[in-house]
């Protein structure tokens, strides 16, 4: 599993979190996506950017799941030792009984976070490919 540090901002805003979030291979999307609790956009008032639209999205053992959508309401930032990647804009999902935060796969690319083993959770960044390896969180 890669666990990845990031920065989440509220647009038009000086609002943020820095959490750890999951890049979830299975958590596709359109569009770059942020699945977070809702008690993360509550902290980070997202209703002041906008109000929320209902959503449905289908897991991947094929389930269907109810959840709010902020369209383009946050920016994402990739935190390391010695790099900040982003910021990239982002929708947000929000699920009451979410655990964690989880990057789609949209959200990663444009990251440009590569993950070089699934098992051991070494990534890069796209432009440290055969130079670099990183350790997830």
């Amino acid at each position: 599993m890669l666990r990845l540090k990031v920065r989440i901002e509220r647009i038009n805003s000086g609002a943020h979190i820095e959490v750890i979030g999951i890049a979830n291979s299975g958590f596709v999307g359109a569009e770059p996506e942020i699945l977070m609790p809702s008690h993360i956009a509550r902290e980070l008032e997202l209703h002041k950017v906008q109000k929320p639209e209902v959503h449905v999205k289908i897991t991947g053992d094929g389930r269907e799941v109810t959840l709010m959508k902020y369209r383009k309401s946050v920016k994402v930032y990739v935190l390391t030792e010695d790099r900040i990647e982003g910021p990239v804009m982002c929708s947000v999902l929000t699920l009451p009984t979410a655990k964690y935060v989880l990057l789609n796969d949209k959200l990663l690319s444009k990251l440009k976070v590569v993950l070089l083993d699934f098992g051991e959770g070494i990534w890069c960044f796209r432009d440290e490919l055969g130079r670099k390896e990183r350790k997830s969180l």
